[in-house]
Protein backbone atom coordinates (compact mmCIF):
# COMPACT_ATOMS: atom_id res chain seq x y z
CA UNK A 1 0.00 0.00 0.00
CA UNK A 2 2.16 3.03 -1.22
CA UNK A 3 -0.79 5.37 -2.47
CA UNK A 4 -2.77 6.95 -0.42
CA UNK A 5 -5.88 9.32 -1.83
CA UNK A 6 -4.03 9.79 -5.31
CA UNK A 7 -0.45 10.88 -3.29
CA UNK A 8 2.23 8.02 -4.22
CA UNK A 9 3.52 7.58 -0.04
CA UNK A 10 6.92 7.00 -2.32
CA UNK A 11 6.78 10.86 -3.70
CA UNK A 12 5.87 12.65 -0.31
CA UNK A 13 9.42 14.04 -0.01
CA UNK A 14 8.65 16.78 -2.95
CA UNK A 15 5.23 16.79 -1.95
CA UNK A 16 4.90 20.66 -0.43
CA UNK A 17 2.31 20.53 2.76
CA UNK A 18 0.28 23.53 2.02
CA UNK A 19 -0.34 22.05 -1.92
CA UNK A 20 -0.97 18.38 -0.46
CA UNK A 21 -3.65 20.41 2.17
CA UNK A 22 -5.69 21.63 -0.53
CA UNK A 23 -5.79 18.42 -2.71
CA UNK A 24 -7.16 16.42 -0.10
CA UNK A 25 -10.26 18.43 -0.04
CA UNK A 26 -9.27 21.27 2.21
CA UNK A 27 -11.05 21.27 5.86
CA UNK A 28 -10.73 17.75 7.96
CA UNK A 29 -13.91 16.62 9.30
CA UNK A 30 -13.34 16.06 12.98
CA UNK A 31 -15.10 15.81 16.66
CA UNK A 32 -12.38 17.88 19.25
CA UNK A 33 -13.01 17.70 23.14
CA UNK A 34 -11.00 18.99 25.49
CA UNK A 35 -10.75 17.83 29.71
CA UNK A 36 -9.63 16.52 32.63
CA UNK A 37 -9.31 13.45 34.24
CA UNK A 38 -7.50 12.06 37.70
CA UNK A 39 -5.18 10.15 38.50
CA UNK A 40 -4.41 8.43 41.99
CA UNK A 41 -0.46 7.88 42.69
CA UNK A 42 1.85 7.52 45.53
CA UNK A 43 1.76 11.22 45.52
CA UNK A 44 -1.59 11.94 45.80
CA UNK A 45 -4.48 12.07 43.38
CA UNK A 46 -3.62 14.78 40.29
CA UNK A 47 -5.41 16.23 37.70
CA UNK A 48 -4.43 15.42 33.51
CA UNK A 49 -5.91 17.18 30.73
CA UNK A 50 -6.47 16.03 27.70
CA UNK A 51 -7.28 16.23 24.00
CA UNK A 52 -9.85 14.11 22.14
CA UNK A 53 -10.08 13.51 18.78
CA UNK A 54 -12.64 11.65 16.91
CA UNK A 55 -12.69 11.29 13.57
CA UNK A 56 -13.57 8.57 10.65
CA UNK A 57 -10.47 6.38 8.62
CA UNK A 58 -10.62 9.04 5.90
CA UNK A 59 -9.96 11.86 7.94
CA UNK A 60 -7.45 9.84 9.93
CA UNK A 61 -5.70 8.82 7.11
CA UNK A 62 -5.94 12.49 5.37
CA UNK A 63 -4.19 13.83 8.69
CA UNK A 64 -1.55 10.97 8.46
CA UNK A 65 -0.80 11.83 5.23
CA UNK A 66 -0.22 16.20 6.06
CA UNK A 67 2.18 15.04 8.92
CA UNK A 68 4.14 12.47 6.33
CA UNK A 69 4.46 15.39 4.41
CA UNK A 70 5.94 18.34 7.22
CA UNK A 71 8.07 14.94 7.98
CA UNK A 72 9.80 14.05 4.55
CA UNK A 73 8.28 16.90 2.09
CA UNK A 74 9.26 20.26 1.11
CA UNK A 75 8.35 21.89 4.21
CA UNK A 76 8.02 21.88 8.05
CA UNK A 77 4.92 23.78 8.66
CA UNK A 78 1.42 23.41 7.58
CA UNK A 79 -2.44 24.04 8.83
CA UNK A 80 -5.00 21.76 8.38
CA UNK A 81 -8.69 23.81 8.98
CA UNK A 82 -11.29 21.76 10.89
CA UNK A 83 -14.96 21.86 9.36
CA UNK A 84 -16.96 21.54 11.61
CA UNK A 85 -18.79 23.62 14.17
CA UNK A 86 -16.66 24.32 17.69
CA UNK A 87 -14.22 26.40 19.06
CA UNK A 88 -10.89 24.31 17.56
CA UNK A 89 -10.68 25.82 14.12
CA UNK A 90 -8.18 23.51 12.72
CA UNK A 91 -4.23 21.80 13.39
CA UNK A 92 -1.07 23.38 13.33
CA UNK A 93 1.86 21.10 12.29
CA UNK A 94 5.18 21.85 13.18
CA UNK A 95 7.65 20.03 12.25
CA UNK A 96 11.16 20.59 13.63
CA UNK A 97 14.61 20.00 11.55
CA UNK A 98 17.67 21.32 12.87
CA UNK A 99 21.00 21.10 10.83
CA UNK A 100 22.52 18.22 12.56
CA UNK A 101 19.05 15.93 11.98
CA UNK A 102 18.61 13.89 9.13
CA UNK A 103 15.24 13.87 7.98
CA UNK A 104 13.48 10.73 5.86
CA UNK A 105 13.63 10.87 2.62
CA UNK A 106 11.15 8.28 1.95
CA UNK A 107 7.97 6.61 3.55
CA UNK A 108 6.35 3.20 2.55
CA UNK A 109 3.34 1.79 4.39
CA UNK A 110 2.30 -2.13 4.78
CA UNK A 111 -1.05 -2.11 7.10
CA UNK A 112 -1.01 -3.63 10.70
CA UNK A 113 -4.15 -5.19 11.40
CA UNK A 114 -3.79 -5.21 15.52
CA UNK A 115 -3.55 -2.40 17.66
CA UNK A 116 -3.70 -1.98 21.50
CA UNK A 117 -5.06 0.76 23.83
CA UNK A 118 -1.58 1.61 23.97
CA UNK A 119 -0.04 1.38 21.17
CA UNK A 120 3.57 2.41 21.66
CA UNK A 121 3.83 0.79 25.32
CA UNK A 122 6.35 -0.60 26.69
CA UNK A 123 8.81 1.19 23.73
CA UNK A 124 7.54 4.51 24.89
CA UNK A 125 9.03 4.16 28.12
CA UNK A 126 12.77 3.87 27.20
CA UNK A 127 12.76 5.69 23.76
CA UNK A 128 14.18 9.00 22.87
CA UNK A 129 11.79 11.42 23.60
CA UNK A 130 12.96 14.23 22.92
CA UNK A 131 13.08 12.69 18.95
CA UNK A 132 11.25 9.93 19.24
CA UNK A 133 7.49 11.48 20.29
CA UNK A 134 5.44 13.85 19.31
CA UNK A 135 3.81 17.12 21.49
CA UNK A 136 0.37 18.54 21.51
CA UNK A 137 -0.67 21.79 22.70
CA UNK A 138 -2.65 24.87 22.02
CA UNK A 139 -2.56 28.27 20.45
CA UNK A 140 -4.52 30.87 18.95
CA UNK A 141 -6.83 30.55 15.74
CA UNK A 142 -5.50 32.74 12.17
CA UNK A 143 -5.74 36.10 12.94
CA UNK A 144 -5.95 36.23 16.56
CA UNK A 145 -3.07 37.04 19.31
CA UNK A 146 -2.29 35.12 22.44
CA UNK A 147 0.54 33.89 23.58
CA UNK A 148 1.39 30.30 23.08
CA UNK A 149 1.77 28.34 25.79
CA UNK A 150 1.05 25.01 27.99
CA UNK A 151 -2.47 26.33 30.14
CA UNK A 152 -2.78 25.07 33.50
CA UNK A 153 -6.24 25.53 33.68
CA UNK A 154 -8.27 24.85 30.41
CA UNK A 155 -10.83 27.65 31.41
CA UNK A 156 -7.66 29.87 29.85
CA UNK A 157 -7.70 28.52 26.49
CA UNK A 158 -8.53 31.08 23.91
CA UNK A 159 -11.08 30.70 21.77
CA UNK A 160 -11.67 29.90 18.87
CA UNK A 161 -8.27 28.62 19.34
CA UNK A 162 -6.43 25.39 17.04
CA UNK A 163 -4.24 22.50 18.13
CA UNK A 164 -0.60 22.46 17.76
CA UNK A 165 1.45 18.97 16.88
CA UNK A 166 5.03 19.74 17.12
CA UNK A 167 8.19 17.33 17.15
CA UNK A 168 10.88 15.61 15.00
CA UNK A 169 10.61 14.11 11.53
CA UNK A 170 10.70 10.93 13.20
CA UNK A 171 7.80 11.64 15.84
CA UNK A 172 5.60 12.68 12.86
CA UNK A 173 6.31 9.42 10.70
CA UNK A 174 5.50 7.51 13.82
CA UNK A 175 2.55 8.94 14.81
CA UNK A 176 1.46 9.17 10.94
CA UNK A 177 2.14 5.40 10.59
CA UNK A 178 -0.06 4.68 13.83
CA UNK A 179 -3.04 6.88 12.38
CA UNK A 180 -3.16 4.72 9.04
CA UNK A 181 -2.68 1.47 11.06
CA UNK A 182 -6.01 2.94 13.06
CA UNK A 183 -7.58 3.83 10.26
CA UNK A 184 -6.61 0.94 8.24
CA UNK A 185 -7.18 -2.33 11.26
CA UNK A 186 -10.84 -3.81 10.56
CA UNK A 187 -11.17 -4.14 14.70
CA UNK A 188 -9.52 -1.65 16.25
CA UNK A 189 -9.50 -1.12 19.84
CA UNK A 190 -12.31 1.89 21.31
CA UNK A 191 -9.72 4.27 21.07
CA UNK A 192 -5.88 4.72 21.45
CA UNK A 193 -4.22 7.07 24.00
CA UNK A 194 -1.37 8.78 23.82
CA UNK A 195 -0.37 9.68 27.80
CA UNK A 196 2.18 11.37 29.46
CA UNK A 197 5.62 10.86 31.34
CA UNK A 198 4.59 8.41 34.01
CA UNK A 199 1.53 6.48 32.57
CA UNK A 200 1.94 4.16 28.99
CA UNK A 201 3.32 7.42 27.31
CA UNK A 202 2.86 8.33 24.14
CA UNK A 203 3.34 11.82 24.43
CA UNK A 204 7.19 14.01 25.50
CA UNK A 205 7.45 16.19 28.51
CA UNK A 206 4.91 19.25 28.56
CA UNK A 207 2.38 17.56 26.09
CA UNK A 208 -1.47 17.24 26.85
CA UNK A 209 -2.64 13.70 26.63
CA UNK A 210 -4.28 12.74 23.34
CA UNK A 211 -6.74 9.97 22.72
CA UNK A 212 -7.78 8.91 18.83
CA UNK A 213 -11.10 7.43 18.55
CA UNK A 214 -12.23 6.61 15.00
CA UNK A 215 -15.72 6.45 14.73
CA UNK A 216 -18.77 6.38 12.19
CA UNK A 217 -20.68 9.06 13.34
CA UNK A 218 -20.08 11.72 15.86
CA UNK A 219 -19.92 10.85 19.09
CA UNK A 220 -18.95 11.64 22.34
CA UNK A 221 -15.53 10.46 23.73
CA UNK A 222 -14.00 12.41 26.75
CA UNK A 223 -14.75 9.59 29.91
Amino acid sequence: MNKLMGVDLRKLASVDANKLVDSLGGSLNCSIQIGCHSYASAGGEYEISRICIASNAENLQRLALVLLACAIGTQCETYLPIGTDGPTKGIKIDSARPSEYDSPKSFTYTPKRELKRYPWYPWSLTCNAWTELPRFGFDCAPGEYYTNMLWSGLADIPKPHIIVVNGFPEAFVRLARLLLDYANTDIPPEQIDLEVDGGFRGVKSFSYEVRFTRIADRLECMK
